[in-house]
C-alpha cells in the first residue's frame, strides 16, 4: 500500500441531528462531491441506522469522485456525542477496519469550528434547535458550556425562542401577560382559531422540541413588525448565547475568536444581529459550511497542511456544489 503522502482524497462527515452531509476533496482542495443523508446522531437514532446513514453518504461520495478506499488519506467523522467513549467505540468498531490510521472521529462542533477558523483553535458558539459553546485551545485542551438539551439547557436557542414564545401566546390569553403580535402568527401557523387549541398540536407533535424550534421564526416575524414580547425574546436568546462564549473564553484563559455556528446564527437573523452588537468578544461567521470544517480536519489531522490556494478551492468548489 502506499504511503498517505501518496494518496490524494480526503472524506468529511458532518453528522447532525436532523441531516448527515459528506464531502470529498482531492489534495488541491476541489470538491468533487457533496452528498446529504438522514440525521446521524446515536442519540437520538438507533445506531443500526446511523451506521447506515454514515456509510451510505460514505460511498456515494467515494463513487461520484472516481476515488477508490486505498486511495483516501484521511476518513474524518464529526458526529454529536462523539466524544462519549461508548459512542467513539461504535464508530471505531465499524470503520476502523480497513481505514486503521486513517479514521479520524470527534465532536460535531469542531468540524463548525474549522468552517471559521480553517483548523485554528477557536471556539464555536452553536445555535440551532439547540445551543453550545465548544473551545479547542492553542494547547489542545477542550472545553464545553451548556448543550445540556432542552429539557435542562439550550438557552437561546430556537427551541428555547419557540417556547417561549408559546409560553407569551398562552400568558396572553390567560390575561397574565401582554398583548403580543405572535398570537396570531402562532394561530395561523398551527391552523386554529383559540390559543387553547396550541396545546394538544405541540404536546402531540411527532417531534416537539422540533416544532417549537421552527416556531422561532415567528418570533423574528413579529420582532420585525415591531412587537416588543418578540423583541424582548430575541434581546434575552442574545444575552443567553453571550454568557455561553464569555463562560467558554474565561474557562481557556486565551484570546480566543468565536465562530458562529447554527441556523439562528449563521442566516440573517434578528438573533445573530442582536448578539453581534451586544458581543463583548470578536465573531468570526464562516464563509463555508461545516461539512466543509469536516474536509479540513480530515487534511489537518492527516498531516496536510493547507496553504491559501487549498482554502480557496474547498471555498469555491465547495460552495459551487453545496448550491447545486
Amino acid at each position: 500500500m502506499r504511503s498517505s503522502n501518496e494518496k490524494k482524497w480526503f472524506i468529511g462527515i458532518d453528522g447532525g441531528g436532523t441531516k448527515t452531509k459528506a464531502a470529498i476533496c482531492d489534495r488541491a482542495g476541489r470538491v468533487m462531491a457533496v452528498e446529504v443523508g438522514e440525521g446521524s446522531n446515536p442519540l437520538s437514532r438507533p445506531w443500526e441506522e446511523v451506521e447506515h446513514t454514515l456509510r451510505t453518504c460514505m460511498n456515494q461520495v467515494q463513487q461520484q469522485a472516481g476515488a477508490k478506499q486505498e486511495d483516501v488519506a484521511g476518513l474524518y467523522i464529526g458526529l454529536g456525542g462523539a466524544e462519549h467513549q461508548p459512542i467513539k467505540e461504535l464508530l471505531r468498531s465499524a470503520f476502523i477496519d480497513p481505514w486503521q490510521g486513517r479514521l479520524f472521529i470527534d465532536n460535531d462542533a469542531i468540524a463548525a469550528l474549522y468552517a471559521g477558523t480553517w483548523g485554528e483553535p477557536g471556539i464555536v458558539l452553536i445555535c440551532g434547535t439547540g445551543s453550545i459553546a465548544y473551545a479547542l485551545t492553542e494547547q489542545g485542551e477542550r472545553h464545553r458550556v451548556g448543550g445540556w438539551g432542552y429539557l435542562v439547557g439550550d438557552e437561546g436557542s430556537g427551541f428555547d425562542l419557540g417556547k417561549k414564545a408559546a409560553i407569551a401566546v398562552l400568558r396572553a390569553h390567560d390575561g397574565r401577560g401582554e398583548q403580543t403580535m405572535l398570537t396570531e402568527l402562532f394561530l395561523t401557523h398551527y391552523k386554529v382559531q383559540q390559543p387553547n387549541e396550541l396545546i394538544s398540536l405541540i404536546y402531540n407533535a411527532a417531534n416537539p422540541r422540533m416544532g417549537l424550534a421552527q416556531a422561532s421564526g415567528l418570533v423574528e416575524s413579529a420582532a420585525a413588525s415591531g412587537d416588543t414580547i418578540a423583541s424582548q425574546l430575541i434581546s434575552d436568546a442574545a444575552d443567553s448565547l453571550i454568557e455561553l462564549a464569555t463562560t467558554c473564553l474565561k474557562k481557556t484563559k486565551e484570546s480566543l475568536p468565536v465562530v458562529l455556528a447554527g441556523g439562528l446564527l449563521t442566516a440573517k437573523t434578528m438573533l445573530c444581529q442582536e448578539l453581534k452588537q451586544k458581543a463583548p468578544f470578536a465573531t468570526v461567521v464562516p464563509s463555508v459550511s461545516p461539512v466543509i470544517g469536516s474536509l479540513v480536519a480530515a487534511m489537518v489531522r492527516s498531516g496536510n497542511g493547507l496553504d491559501e490556494g487549498i482554502k480557496n478551492q474547498l471555498l469555491t468548489s465547495g460552495t459551487e456544489l453545496e448550491k447545486g
